[in-house]
């Protein structure tokens, strides 16, 4: 049995092919090609297909199969960009990325007309925004009208692949949170919702559990394919959701961090009852009954790039790395890295990045330390704010995951154990586990005999001054921003 392993990422479209046994056999991958103009951010549905089809292929040229094993096309990756088709299942118009934030305004909307309490005790998401499928599809409505009208079909980027792949129309539940449109707590789509959108009557896709097989490749798509015995398609789940299977950490007690330009959170919920006044985004699981806690942090990484580039010269990584780790730090600056987006747990409208407790003894390694330091104190924040309950450990991935230094940074401001899994595929890796267990291959995706590699641990150093120093990012975070 072979599992390709489809990741249909933001930033690069990756495709890892795996045996029956989980062994990686062959890796390719593509940068997403994009149309911008200014918050305009569209995408070619079609060439995003075929570039999955040379993926795979180029998977197989590196693998050589033999061509006598079933195949499995396991999916994951982004949620919430929109494809449209027509009654003839083409695109009425370019796909809108998530990252396309033209519908600010009728976010605006979304939070007047349904209060974004309510809307986030259906939905899952705090508050409305521009990213969300439903705001966008109001935009269209207000501004395409033609184009809400030759639709006829309503997916997420993920549905479309399976939609060609397959010839149905389904989407897995552990993406539907993030479209404003479905309603976590009742397993539905929100018919309010999507009146006010005017969404296209029967066009939004059949919802199915996370990792539910699909059935056979269509025979004109299994033509363009490697030779396998036959094809079959498994929806697979959101891609934070796999990488936490990827990684064994869809376990209660730990929370999956993917530290890359933005800082996502993720955590299995333990007991979840809904709770109005704490803003986590929350999602239906990989298995039926699990909920997820969800935390997207555009003050993540990005902080640390813009600095590297426009403090350091863009001095690369793995020297900013050796120069931070010859260093005592006795009394840096504290750092708030919201420079970007609303950011959770506080979502302070007004925040801004800012350095403070500067003076004539600090240098650009001193706000270095001081970036990274401030980041992870944002992660404390979400972490804290997740659970009352103390997680056991902090598992990490993604590129900040690459770097010793501020690992072990994140374990001593955290004071819980920061754990890098050596596996650099999680995602892909997690979708995979889906498709063996759907197949029968394992009798549970959590199975023991799904080895996990070992990973790199960073435990936490006791030192008092972690804690004062994150009361003071908080005391400064409240005082300059909170109104």
């Amino acid at each position: 049995m072979l599992v390709y392993a489809v990741d249909i990422g933001t930033t690069n479209l990756k495709v890892v092919l795996y045996d029956g046994g989980l062994r990686r056999l062959a890796t390719a991958s593509a940068p997403a090609a994009y149309a911008r103009d200014g918050v305009r951010v569209e995408f070619d549905p079609v060439q995003l297909f075929d570039t999955v089809i040379e993926l795979i292929g180029r998977c197989a040229a590196a693998a050589d199969p033999t061509g006598h094993d079933e195949a499995v096309i396991a999916l994951t990756g982004q949620a919430e960009s929109l494809v449209l088709l027509d009654r003839d299942g083409n695109p009425v118009r370019p796909g809108l990325s998530w990252l396309d934030d033209r519908a600010v305004a009728e976010a605006s909307e979304l939070e007047e007309r349904f209060g974004a309490d309510a809307a986030f005790a259906v939905t899952g998401e705090p508050f409305p925004t521009a990213t969300w499928p439903a705001a966008k599809l109001r935009w269209l409505r207000r501004h395409e009208p033609h184009t809400l009208a030759a639709t006829r079909s309503v997916l997420m980027i993920k549905d479309y692949i399976a939609y060609r792949l397959t010839g149905g129309f389904a989407g897995d539940v552990s993406t539907r949170g993030f479209s404003y449109l479905w309603d976590v707590q009742n397993g539905s789509y929100w018919d309010a919702m999507i009146d006010f959108c005017a969404v296209p009557a029967g066009s939004l896709p059949r919802v199915v559990a996370a990792g539910t097989e699909l059935g056979a490749v269509l025979e004109g798509v299994a033509e363009r394919l490697p030779p396998a015995v036959r094809y079959r398609v498994n929806i697979g789940g959101l891609d934070h959701f796999c990488a936490m299977v990827g990684t064994g950490s869809y376990v209660h007690g730990s929370v999956s961090e993917s530290a890359g330009t933005v800082l996502s959170l993720s955590a299995l919920a333990s007991d979840w009852r809904f709770d109005p006044e704490r803003k986590v985004s929350f999602h239906a699981g990989l298995r039926p009954g699990d909920t997820v806690l969800f935390n997207g942090v555009d003050g993540g990484g990005a902080a640390l790039d813009w600095f590297r580039v426009q403090g350091l010269g863009g001095m690369p990584y793995p020297e900013l790395e050796s120069l931070l780790a010859s260093r005592d730090h006795r009394n840096p600056p504290i750092f708030l890295p919201y420079l970007t987006g609303v950011n959770p747990p506080d979502y302070f409208p007004h925040a801004k990045g800012a350095f403070l407790d500067l003076d004539l003894g600090h240098d650009a390694l001193d706000l270095a330390y001081a970036v990274e330091e401030g980041i992870a104190h944002l992660l404390r924040r979400n972490v804290e704010y997740f659970d009352s309950d103390a997680p056991q450990e902090i598992v990490s991935t993604g590129g900040g995951a690459a770097s010793p230094f501020w690992n072990q940074l994140k374990a001593d401001v955290c004071g819980v154990d920061v754990v890098v899994p050596d596996e650099l595929e999680a995602t892909c890796r997690g979708a995979a586990v889906l498709a063996l267990a759907a197949g029968g291959a394992v009798s549970d995706f959590r199975d023991a005999g799904i080895e996990v590699p070992p990973p790199l641990r960073y435990r936490p150093s006791r030192d008092a001054r972690r804690d004062e120093r994150y009361e003071r990012f908080g005391d400064y975070l409240r005082r300059l921003f909170e109104r």
